[in-house]
């Protein structure tokens, strides 16, 4: 079975890192920090802990191309790959958040779980 573990995004990227070696020790296969607007920047947040590690997957969660160009995307990933020797990951979707933060609403019915 493959577990991974999805840090909060208000936590220091140092403190992910102190974090991210026991997860490695046994066996977890990937951590990934929530990307959400007002807090640390999802791929910078995984840097040091890219440093302190070296099997496990590192990677942002969900990275919306509302938000992002996707070729930004591609090169904030492809930074942390390098960085991490080839373990980054990526998870691109519109998350929960992302309509409220853009001060978009949902068309009716178009969003039932988010009311307008």
């Amino acid at each position: 079975m493959d577990i991974e573990i999805i840090f909060e995004p208000d936590l220091h990227p140092n403190e992910i890192a102190e974090i991210a070696v026991k997860p490695e020790k046994y066996g977890i296969r990937a951590l990934w920090s929530s990307n959400y607007h007002q807090n640390w920047d999802a791929f910078i947040s995984l840097v040091p802990a890219a440093q302190k590690t070296s099997k496990i997957l590192l990677g942002p969660l969900a990275v919306s191309p509302f938000e992002m160009h996707p070729l930004k995307m591609a090169n904030s990933i492809l930074t942390l790959n390098e960085l991490a020797d080839g373990r980054a990951i990526i998870a691109v979707g519109g998350g929960g958040g992302t309509l409220g933060a853009m001060k978009y609403s949902c068309v009716k019915d178009s969003c039932p779980d988010y009311p307008i």
